[in-house]
C-alpha cells in the first residue's frame, strides 16, 4: 500500500471519529436522529444532555431541577417513538436523570 493510501485511509478514519459515527450503536443513533426530528421544536426540547438506549430500555439525561415536574412530556414522547420505532418494545421503559444525576422518574 502506497504511503498516500495510508494517510487517505487514515484521515478517513480520523473524519468518521469526529462525526460521531462511530460510538453509537446503530438503534441509539437512529432513535437520536428521529427523536429530535419529531420533538426537536417542543418547547421541552432544549433540557435535554443526553439519549442512550440500555439493555432495559432507554436513559435519558436532562438538565431539569430534580424537583421539576416537566419531565412527563419527555418521558411520554420518548417512550412513544421508542415503541413505534421498535427502539423498545413494551416491556421495557424510559428513565430520565435530572441535574446531578437525580433521578427524575420514568414510564412504560
Amino acid at each position: 500500500m502506497s504511503p498516500k493510501a495510508i494517510a487517505v485511509a487514515g484521515l478517513s478514519a480520523i473524519a468518521l471519529a469526529a462525526s460521531g459515527c462511530g460510538g453509537d450503536s446503530d438503534p441509539e443513533a437512529e432513535f437520536r436522529a428521529a427523536f429530535k426530528e419529531k420533538f426537536g421544536e417542543a418547547t421541552w426540547y432544549h433540557h435535554i444532555t443526553g439519549i442512550e438506549v440500555k439493555d432495559m430500555g432507554i436513559e435519558i439525561t436532562t438538565d431539569l431541577d430534580p424537583k421539576s415536574a416537566g419531565w412527563g412530556p419527555i418521558c411520554s414522547a420518548a417512550y412513544g417513538l421508542a415503541v413505534d420505532n421498535e427502539t423498545i418494545d413494551g416491556g421495557e421503559g424510559v428513565g430520565l436523570i435530572g441535574r446531578g444525576g437525580v433521578g427524575l422518574g420514568g414510564c412504560a
